[in-house]
């Protein structure tokens, strides 16, 4: 980015469960606590792309695919030990 320049930002919808939404607000509040006046959900949920974007750089769309498929069996795993009865 050209020095001087702002970075441009686009407001994009974007349907989180409320769960999500929690989450990052927590982590905002934990960011605001600890010093960053302007942390905010936004910032959160472009760190978590940033991360991301990181992790499938690189990658094949196969790849991506494969990343996507794993990451969320993992999360469906969890979630259905958390909620099992016994």
């Amino acid at each position: 980015m050209a020095e001087g320049r702002r970075p441009v930002y686009r407001i994009v919808a974007t349907s989180l469960l409320a769960s999500d939404v929690a989450e990052a607000d927590r982590i905002s509040d934990v960011l605001r606590e600890e010093g960053w006046p302007q942390a905010n959900r936004s910032l959160v949920i472009r760190e978590a792309l940033a991360l991301l974007a990181d992790d499938v750089r690189g990658k094949t769309s196969e790849e991506v695919f494969q990343y996507f498929i794993e990451r969320r069996g993992r999360r469906l795993g969890r979630a259905s030990k958390t909620h099992s009865i016994g």
